[in-house]
């Protein structure tokens, strides 16, 4: 599957850069602020890929807005958009209703206060719509239609899928306080990024629920042949998830602890239930449009 091998070979160059650049980078940074080491090697690791995107994509035959799902109009993409988002916020507010219901979740004890809801709203949409853009358009994007290009639909969805949920848990290490950075620090965090796996059991519920999230989220770039639906709903999840922890608590020693995963104390097997569901839904009823 040399397509898929391109997109690891590529997050994998990436990877390497920002252990060669991290120090001087961090001592840099650390000059001027007082900075997380591991949050360094995060957002350079970011702006890595992202700098290199458009040359390996244009290697790849796909630097264009078709096949990276903006195909729309601008009017057409904003109204998708906007349906999807309202379909995302809905999904997640009826799984967020589930865990009350259920105890995994708790209201919040005491006053809510509208100024850290208004808050919780706004940073949740616009943190929304920055993973979305990056995500859904590196994986639904990209990914997918590279993938489509020599791979049946089955094929491309679930392997578009498992790396979705899989880079979700590749991060690197918090350094333990008093460690030293230098050179071999950037080497030292990119062998310890997969640290997560070690003990796959804790994140497996999470693991499974944004393996089921990708899955949907590809059958809507399958039947759409755009990205601007996908867009939307990722946007709503984030927004509504946010909005859910300023408002509720996890319940995290009672017996339905199980539903929620480690993750964000969100989605866990109850989500994968739910976004299973609803992937069985859309793969059964949903409709394809024009892109």
């Amino acid at each position: 599957m040399p397509t898929l091998l391109y997109f690891i070979v590529y997050l994998g160059v990436a990877m390497l850069l920002t252990a060669l650049l991290y120090y001087p980078v961090f001592q840099a940074l650390d000059a001027v602020w007082e900075v997380r080491p591991d949050r360094v090697f995060h957002r350079l690791a970011m702006i890595i890929t992202a700098l290199g995107i458009w040359p390996f994509l244009k290697l790849q035959g796909i630097n264009n807005r078709y096949a990276l799902g903006y195909s729309l109009d601008s009017r057409r993409f904003l109204q998708t958009f906007s349906r999807g988002l309202g379909i995302g916020v809905m999904i997640m507010t009826g799984h967020a209703i589930l865990l009350v219901l259920l105890g995994a979740r708790v209201p919040e004890p005491g006053d809510i206060h509208l100024n850290d809801v208004v808050y919780a709203l706004l940073s949740g949409l616009l943190s929304g719509l920055l993973v979305a853009l990056i995500e859904e358009s590196f994986f639904r994007g990209a990914m997918h239609y590279a993938m489509r290009r020599r791979s049946p639909m089955l094929t491309a969805t679930v392997t578009t899928a498992l790396l979705y949920a899989t880079v979700h848990f590749i991060h690197a290490p918090i350094p333990a306080e008093g460690t030293i950075i230098g050179w071999q620090s950037g080497w030292e965090m990119l062998s310890g990024m997969f640290h997560s796996y070690e003990d796959f059991a804790a994140i497996a519920d999470s693991y499974m629920a944004l393996f089921a999230a990708g899955l949907f989220l590809s059958l809507v770039r399958e039947r759409t042949g755009n990205i601007a639906l996908c867009i939307g709903i990722h946007a709503g999840w984030v927004l509504t998830i946010k909005l859910v922890k300023e408002v509720t608590n996890a319940a995290t020693n009672t017996p339905a602890a199980f539903l929620i995963g480690s993750y964000d104390n969100i989605i866990g097997w109850a989500a994968t239930a739910v976004l299973g569901l609803v992937t069985l839904w859309y793969w059964r009823y949903g409709c394809a449009s024009q892109s």
